[in-house]
């Protein structure tokens, strides 16, 4: 045998032996851990996790339908600036409740007051030039008759110069200057009676430029009386959108104040999901308002009725109108909340959310293991801040599985914490 084959033959007999041996250790894992020690008994539940369990019962419950409605305010308005001026003052701050009246933010009137007294001028000017056109209008109707005399006297004078020239006793030249003024004269009445018919036009003129001031001057004196801005009912103050020092322009929105005393839930929900609930007489009667305030674990319910439903669908969807408990004062306008209402009554077996796994099985407990049974879900209902899932199934006289495992499985051995009760809902 060469040297080179010598060299990978010790190697190659080692990996041999090795591989044989670790088969054989696989295969018979009594001779690797050893055999029990005579006496010991061991726990098969040993390392199986420790759950909660429940016998839910099968009876009548009422499955509730969740929406998402949004608090608002019957009354709320949205104050905008009169003109455009410079902020003086805020005199309130968001969430403060205010009296009818009572001042909300000061503006620059400087602006506003020079804007008055420019269009008073312009009025005044305005008056004064329809004043001197009625003087005019008075000076051309005395005129008249002169003018009209002035006329006749030149036309008589053209008459007798022209049979004078017919009798060669006077030249053309002194024809042509009494002409002329005869021409004047008749230019002039026409001018002046022009003049007496055109006033009454003229004074429309003026009289609806007047009217156009007056509205002008009237706008101008409401901005000035306005730019302290006052509540215009007792409410509380939603937003407030401007600060002092800031320039805002004419109708520019400066804050929200709204009337926490009129709130109302308003909802959207699926006409089909409402087919069959009796809505004219108030859903159930029964309806608990579940609002996240906070965290997960501040959980308020405010009594709540249904109080006018939309007639007009949009796109099968109906919008539900609910008046909420005169006490519910925590709750935030604008902001959404939860909403459970009731729907007709069903047998059903009420479970906790933990026991039910892809909305499809939940496990029965047997002998220390688990057991998937196939359910369906027939609605869920609130109660006590805890979502209860209600479904049908073959778990009558059973010990459903409450806690939720990730790795829960079919025959998973599993420990009871204690002897399961039976759930009873409202």
């Amino acid at each position: 045998m060469s040297i080179r084959w010598r060299r990978w033959l010790y190697p190659l007999l080692v990996l041999i032996v090795g591989a044989a041996v670790g088969s054989w250790l696989m295969s018979n894992p009594v001779a690797r851990a050893g055999k029990p020690e005579a006496g010991v008994v061991v726990d098969p539940l040993l390392d199986a996790p420790t759950v909660a369990a429940l016998a839910p019962l099968s009876q009548s419950y009422a499955p509730q339908m969740q929406l998402y409605s949004q608090l608002q305010s019957r009354q709320q308005v949205s104050v905008t600036s009169p003109a455009s001026a410079d902020v003086l003052a805020v005199r309130v701050q968001e969430g403060d409740s205010v009296e009818a009246g009572a001042v909300l933010i000061e503006l620059d009137t400087r602006a506003l007051t020079r804007q008055v007294d420019q269009l008073a001028a312009r009025r005044q000017d305005l008056n004064a030039r329809r004043a001197l056109e009625a003087q005019q209008h008075d000076s051309n109707k005395k005129a008249l008759d002169i003018e009209r005399n002035l006329v006749a006297i030149a036309r008589r004078s053209v008459e007798r110069l022209t049979d004078l020239k017919a009798r060669n006793l006077t030249s053309s030249s002194e024809m042509e200057v009494v002409e002329r003024t005869y021409q004047n004269q008749l230019l002039a009445l026409q001018n002046r009676e022009l003049a007496i018919a055109r006033f009454r036009l003229v004074d429309q003129q003026y009289q609806a430029q007047g009217v156009d001031l007056d509205s002008q001057l009237d706008q101008a004196k409401q901005a000035l009386a306005e730019a302290t801005i006052s509540a215009p009912f007792a409410g509380r103050v939603s937003r407030v959108l401007v600060q002092v020092g800031a320039q805002v322009q004419s109708g520019a929105a400066l804050l929200t104040l709204v009337d926490p005393d009129q709130q109302q839930l308003v909802a959207w929900a699926a006409a089909s999901s409402l087919a069959g609930v009796d809505l004219l007489s108030g859903l159930s009667g029964n309806l608990a308002l579940d609002a996240q305030l906070g965290n997960q674990a501040d959980i308020q319910t405010v009594g709540v009725a249904l109080s006018y439903v939309d007639p007009a669908s949009d796109g099968g969807s109906l919008r539900l109108f609910f008046a909420t408990d005169p006490g519910a004062n925590t709750l935030v306008l604008n902001r959404y909340y939860r909403l459970w209402i009731d729907l007709p009554r069903v047998e059903a077996f009420a479970v906790p959310q933990t026991s039910v796994y892809s909305d499809q099985y939940v496990y029965r407990v047997e002998n220390d293991a688990l057991v998937r049974v196939p359910v369906q879900m027939v609605g869920d209902r609130l109660q006590d801040g805890e979502l209860w899932r209600l479904v049908t199934g073959d778990l009558e006289g059973s010990t459903v599985l409450a806690t939720r495992l990730q790795e829960a499985a079919q025959g998973l051995a599993v420990r009871v914490a204690s002897t399961p009760n039976s759930l009873v809902l409202r």
